[in-house]
């Protein structure tokens, strides 16, 4: 990624002001944060996040290379994950309805079980972080978070940024 240019006042923001240092802080404190209180469930953020989707888009034929994409993820990764959750009984790979060469993904009982678990161990962090900021500010910060994550990707298509 090539920087731009810095204009003075980016060169007198101090760094822990500076966009990606904070995003990076922001999400990693988040996310040890929700590690640390689902850890007891036996879980892991990225376990909790495939459970989501796959809780989500139960209707759905979801694909291992479906879900890399929902996840921001890698296929090797997700593959990783996904055989670690297999031999937990929290999800299930069949043959896919509409693609004889892929497998599809479902949720287990067992999953949905700990799904709901740990996502009320989400929401208790979500609200406590929240809570630092105003109703108004919350609406505010949640829809320039919408505009930034566009953002970022569609930075990912050189030709969508060139102007």
């Amino acid at each position: 990624m090539n920087p731009s240019p810095q204009t003075p006042e980016d060169q007198a923001s101090p760094p822990q002001k500076r966009f990606p240092l904070l995003l990076r802080s922001a999400w990693f404190g988040l996310n040890q944060s929700f590690r640390t209180r689902i850890k007891p469930l036996g879980l892991t953020p990225d376990q909790f996040t495939v459970l989501r989707w796959l809780h989500e888009k139960k209707d759905e034929c979801i694909r291992p290379s479906d879900l890399a994409q929902l996840m921001s993820s890698d296929n090797n990764t997700i593959t990783s994950i996904i055989n670690r959750m297999e031999t937990n009984g929290w999800v299930k790979r069949s043959p896919h309805l509409h693609d004889q060469r892929a497998k599809q993904l479902s949720i287990q009982e067992a999953g949905e079980a700990l799904y709901f678990k740990a996502q009320a161990v989400a929401n208790t962090l979500e609200e406590e972080v929240m809570n630092s900021l105003s109703k108004a500010e919350r609406l505010m910060y949640l829809e320039f978070m919408h505009k930034i994550s566009q953002a970022c990707l569609d930075s990912r298509d050189p030709s969508r940024t060139a102007k």
